[in-house]
């Protein structure tokens, strides 16, 4: 099951790192393809449907070497996570620490700096975000928090 529902990543490239208990193993994928909301893969040395089941759940990685460029003002969610959350008048909401797709849009899941603030929860949407700076670390938003109190 991939963490985005259009999983390029997974489906682009050929090369998969299996990250059970011990070292990271290489996957040699030679064929993938999306069976409802998850992926079907074959790999190398995998040749029987117990041997694949046996690994259901594991998790499973990309290096980053190997995700698909993307075009001006696209994001991987791995990039955001960790991003200071800042609004139009200099308060830091918060950090990224992590995202959720919805049938709508994607929103950012902020933890708050003041302590024992509920969690925020800011669309992905032009309205609501700014600006992305990877190299900085923050992303810019016209938000407030008591929007949603």
């Amino acid at each position: 099951m991939p963490y985005s529902p259009q999983a390029e990543t997974l489906r682009s490239t050929r090369t998969w790192w299996l990250l059970g208990s011990g070292p990271a193993r290489e996957l040699r994928v030679s064929a993938v393809r999306r069976q409802g909301a998850g992926l079907v893969a074959k790999w190398e040395g995998c040749d029987s449907p117990e041997a694949a089941e046996a690994l259901k759940g594991v998790p499973i990685a990309v290096a980053r070497r190997d995700f698909p460029q993307l075009r001006e003002l696209e994001y991987y969610w791995v990039d955001l996570i960790g991003s200071r959350v800042v609004n139009r008048v200099g308060r830091e909401l918060g950090v990224v620490t992590g995202l959720r797709s919805s049938a709508a849009h994607d929103v950012l899941e902020i933890e708050p700096s003041a302590q024992g603030a509920p969690q925020i929860l800011v669309p992905v949407v032009g309205d609501f975000i700014d600006g992305v700076d990877l190299d900085a670390g923050t992303i810019r938003v016209n938000w407030e928090p008591e929007w949603l109190a």
